[in-house]
């Protein structure tokens, strides 16, 4: 089997993203397979997959400098991918696709698509900068998909996406589309300095509530979280030593970004400013203790692929909170609370319940590491195999 193999998420804008980090973890581990010839399509210059290359005799075909992923992939797909593609095709050739929009070669090679979400259609958010461009994107974005049709097999990160798959797609053959969950990958926090540096000196005392892995977007309900969170503190009576509310990462420091700006205006009316802490950048050693020390993960996320996010705090043994929607019921199952991420009373008042009850936290901790430990990047990757042996 030779595979040819989609790498450019892997160096451009979205290397740290969620598909750039399921781009590298799927294929470094493809690489250990010795049975299958494989062709890496990458830009010229650094990749995440770096470290899992070196001392492998593997081909790669270089497709010129990084660009990014924009309006413009078609050109780098017309010009350098697919004739990538014909000059590598042999007989028993397939091409796997980790992100549709660099382009679908359905037509002229048999194709396996990974398909994470489909947030654009269902929020027509194509693209933010301007009504003419989500319209523009928007007309790119169904040219491309409609490629799917023509696909030998689709791989979804969850039941949930298979099934928007086929509400998008229903004459696509449901035997060929295949849901297969990812992992929410944390490093080991032992010894780890300086992940607290960002919060505040008394968090220890007070105890903190976590939100991270969100954006200002309207599909994250990050407005929910807060709002959840004023109700909490209408419990415990505004007292002065209530936890904290801290808010990670780095799209809520973003203060060009009118959302961001927006939202913390939001945070300022409703009287919580003291209360919510925003710590910027983490590293990605820091994201299992913010986790493990905080009292309660929360994410109220009205539509995801996957819940990458729950799974990291699943594995950091700290309690979840998740909107009761889209994916999370099935990555949850009963290792966390769901909760309707619209209602901030009954956020709040879960919130309240975990703060109080000890011996419900404790009970959700140990389910949430039991449930951890079936989501495993090894995993993803033997079943992803076995759908390109399906194939040839």
């Amino acid at each position: 089997m030779h595979l040819i193999i989609d790498c450019t998420t892997t160096q451009n804008q979205l290397k740290y993203n969620g598909i750039g980090q399921y781009t590298k973890h799927i294929v470094s581990r493809i690489l250990e397979k010795k049975e299958i010839d494989i062709t890496l399509l990458m830009f010229d210059g650094e990749s995440t997959l770096d470290p899992y290359l070196k001392g492998r005799n593997i081909h790669i075909h270089r497709l010129g400098k990084v660009r990014p992923s924009d309006y413009k992939n078609f050109l780098t797909y017309i010009f350098k991918i697919l004739p990538a593609i014909k000059q590598y095709k042999k007989e028993d050739s397939i091409y796997f696709c980790p992100y549709f929009w660099i382009g679908i070669p359905s037509l002229h090679i048999p194709t396996v698509l990974m398909v994470h979400d489909f947030i654009l259609p269902i929020y027509n958010i194509y693209s933010e900068q301007s009504i003419f461009h989500n319209i523009f994107r928007g007309i790119q974005y169904w040219i491309e998909m409609y490629k799917a049709r023509y696909c030998k097999a689709v791989i979804t990160n969850s039941k949930c996406t298979a099934k928007d798959f086929r509400r998008y797609f229903s004459r696509y053959p449901k035997e060929n589309i295949y849901p297969i969950y990812l992992d929410g990958e944390v490093q080991d926090s032992k010894d780890i300095q300086g992940w607290d540096s960002s919060l505040p000196k008394d968090y220890k005392e007070r105890g903190y509530f976590i939100y991270m892995g969100g954006t200002p977007g309207s599909n994250k309900n990050s407005e929910g979280v807060v709002k959840g969170y004023r109700e909490f503190l209408t419990k415990v009576k505004h007292d002065s030593r209530a936890p904290y509310l801290v808010i990670a990462g780095k799209n809520f420091t973003k203060e060009i970004d009118k959302r961001v700006v927006k939202f913390r205006d939001k945070i300022e009316c409703l009287g919580l400013k003291e209360n919510v802490i925003f710590t910027g950048f983490y590293e990605d050693s820091h994201v299992k203790p913010l986790l493990s020390n905080s009292i309660s993960f929360i994410h109220l996320s009205l539509y995801e692929g996957f819940g990458i996010a729950l799974v990291e705090a699943m594995k950091s043994g700290t309690p979840v909170i998740a909107h009761n929607g889209s994916c999370y019921p099935e990555v949850l199952e009963d290792a966390g609370i769901l909760v309707d991420g619209l209602n901030s009373k009954e956020v709040g008042e879960c919130m309240y319940k975990i703060y109080k009850d000890k011996k419900l936290r404790d009970e959700l901790i140990q389910k949430g590491l039991q449930r951890g430990k079936e989501f495993s990047w090894r995993n993803t990757t033997d079943m992803t195999v076995e759908v390109f042996k399906s194939v040839v």
